[in-house]
């Protein structure tokens, strides 16, 4: 069954401040990729990848793990 962009936006709520409370993760986000909805999680580049991150989903929603310092924009 496809995920929507509305579910991954549902999980990232419910699993963001557990995420972010992650050593080394500076941003959670719902993205569209190109087979659809994810959640990407931007890990700081010199961070370990922290435990629950090695997943390939969270709550059916494709996980995406990127290196990187989030900036604002």
């Amino acid at each position: 069954m496809a995920i929507s962009y509305e579910q991954a936006l549902q999980v990232q709520s419910e699993n963001q401040d557990r995420l972010m409370a992650l050593e080394g993760v500076n941003a959670v986000g719902a993205k569209l990729g190109e087979d659809g909805p994810v959640l990407e999680v931007t890990l700081d580049p010199d961070a370990a990848l922290p435990q629950g991150l090695d997943a390939s989903e969270i709550d059916g929603v494709p996980l995406r793990v990127v290196r990187g310092r989030y900036t604002l924009q």
